[in-house]
């Protein structure tokens, strides 16, 4: 933008109004704050706003730099988000065994739909933002019929191929587990941990 014969090149400067898109606006005064704050300061502090909001934040300031052409948070924005999502999984039932009754959705359970609809507009299906979401859907993809984000991976493509490179990867983790239980063991891309599909024959 800054560069080249484009009149934003000459002025180095560019004028910027409130845009939107089908699945939430992008270009806000919060997301050009947070990319003011990037390119003064290196990082952004997004205040104190629940972990959906910070994930929604998030996304709105990487659309942004992306169409700025600023680059370089890719990988501490996805890191962030992966921090919040495993520091706000969903309550759990302490009366259970935890790994066996583990709600499937526990990666995703402080992501929105508009903000994995957002990130999929990225164009790069490199992006780390665009790779966390999908390995934070794996869980629920591998472990349930009805995992939160079924409707996505039916309507949104670069989510659908994004879930399947993450389903790809997790797949080369499995193994059965010890002692003869039932089920196959897999690595969790979020957290690392060991979980367990259940394989129910049908009768």
């Amino acid at each position: 933008m800054f560069e080249g014969g484009f009149k934003e090149g000459v002025e180095q400067s560019v004028d910027l109004m409130e845009v939107g898109d089908e699945v939430g606006e992008f270009i806000t005064v919060r997301s050009l704050e947070l990319l003011i704050q990037w390119l003064h300061i290196g990082r952004v502090v997004v205040g104190k706003i629940s972990p959906r909001g910070e994930i929604d934040a998030i996304v709105e300031f990487v659309r942004l730099a992306d169409m700025c052409g600023v680059t370089g948070m890719e990988n501490t924005m996805a890191e962030r988000i992966k921090t919040l999502i495993l520091a706000n999984p969903p309550p759990i039932d302490f009366e259970t065994s935890y790994f066996k009754n583990r709600d499937p959705n526990t990666n995703t359970f402080c992501i929105t739909s508009q903000a994995v609809r957002s990130a999929s507009l990225l164009p790069n299906d490199n992006h780390p933002v665009r790779a966390i979401f999908a390995m934070a859907a794996v869980e629920g993809y591998l472990r349930s019929d009805k995992h939160k984000f079924l409707k996505e991976t039916r309507d949104v493509p670069n989510f659908a191929f994004d879930v399947l490179k993450a389903v790809k990867l997790t797949l080369l983790t499995l193994r059965l587990p010890p002692h003869g239980e039932g089920g196959v063991d897999f690595t969790e891309p979020i957290s690392g941990m060991t979980l367990k599909i259940e394989i129910n024959p049908r009768a």
